[in-house]
């Protein structure tokens, strides 16, 4: 017979061993907390104009952010100081370079709190602003002027071409309109969030500069377009000088044909240069014609003005 001892130890379970227990898991509200922060994150990166735009206020920003572009090594900072720096760069984009526009093409959430942005930057380039701006004060009218990218000839070897330049105004005399090729930046940044959304991590990347230091890019002006980029995108504190030597460090510039300092434009292809100055000293004659033309006509208009306010002087009407 058993005894009432006996049942009652058998009845009653042993409690299980710590390491046998199963480890909590977290709790939904505060997974559903972190998402929530992730999707503002995410969402604040797609309605603004860039990487550095979305993060250049320090609230979005760890105490300690690593940042790492491929001109330079990683290098920590704060976050006032990147957020500062963040801010500098993208106001300094919209002052020195001609119609900056930033734009970003997708953000996707590759893990979490891992975010990968590709985005990009166009501007007129230094070199063409003169005509930018003669399209947009052009004396016979108001242009219709496009603005195109020229990444798909970053491979071809770049020519000066007057033949091209004469139909530039040919077109804008006869058809109205003229076509500007701007600089077009790509850039892809892998942005790492803390657990309250903000970043402590940005690794960048341009496009470009992958290209040319693999040997793909031949265009000059897309080279041109890279350092001009490169130039307001100096760290604070760093000289012209230290930042033009840690540029030619990482970006093998000098391997784009065109780009040394004795290379002159035009002096690629000379075979063809007697024909385009042929073709564009006619044309020229002709756009010299017109705006003679047109300036003769202001004159006589201006003249038959002032004759008519000194004959009102005259007789006293006015």
């Amino acid at each position: 017979m058993t005894s009432t001892r006996a049942l009652a130890r058998v009845a009653t379970p042993h409690p299980p061993h710590p390491s046998s227990r199963r480890p909590r898991r977290p709790s939904r509200v505060a997974r559903a907390s972190s998402s929530a922060v992730e999707d503002e994150t995410l969402q604040r990166i797609s309605t603004s104009s860039s990487p550095f735009a979305a993060f250049a206020r320090e609230e979005h920003c760890a105490p300690s952010v690593s940042y790492r572009p491929d001109v330079q090594d990683a290098r920590a900072l704060d976050g006032a100081s990147y957020a500062a720096m963040s801010a500098r760069w993208d106001d300094r984009a919209r002052r020195e370079l001609r119609d900056a526009t930033f734009a970003v093409a997708s953000v996707a959430r590759v893990a979490s709190n891992e975010i990968l942005v590709q985005w990009s930057c166009e501007f007129v380039p230094a070199k063409l602003v003169w005509l930018y701006d003669l399209g947009l004060n052009w004396p016979l009218g108001t242009l219709e002027i496009t603005k195109y990218d020229i990444l798909d000839r970053a491979g071809e070897t770049s020519t000066f071409s007057w033949k091209v330049l004469a139909q530039v105004f040919k077109r804008a005399i006869v058809e109205k309109k003229m076509r500007i090729p701007v600089a077009k930046i790509e850039g892809t940044s892998a942005l790492t969030l803390d657990d309250d959304g903000k970043l402590k991590r940005h690794v960048e990347s341009l496009a470009l500069i992958g290209m040319v230091n693999a040997g793909r890019v031949r265009n000059k002006r897309v080279m041109r377009d890279v350092l001009e980029y490169l130039d307001i995108r100096k760290p604070p504190g760093m000289s012209l000088e230290d930042w033009d030597i840690q540029v030619e460090s990482k970006v093998d510039i000098y391997s784009v044909p065109g780009m040394r300092q004795l290379d002159v434009d035009g002096m690629e292809d000379q075979n063809g240069n007697m024909e385009d100055v042929t073709a564009v000293l006619g044309f020229m004659t002709l756009i010299l014609l017109t705006f003679s033309s047109v300036g003769f006509a202001w004159y006589m208009n201006g003249l038959k003005h002032e004759a008519m306010f000194r004959e009102m002087l005259d007789t006293g009407a006015f």
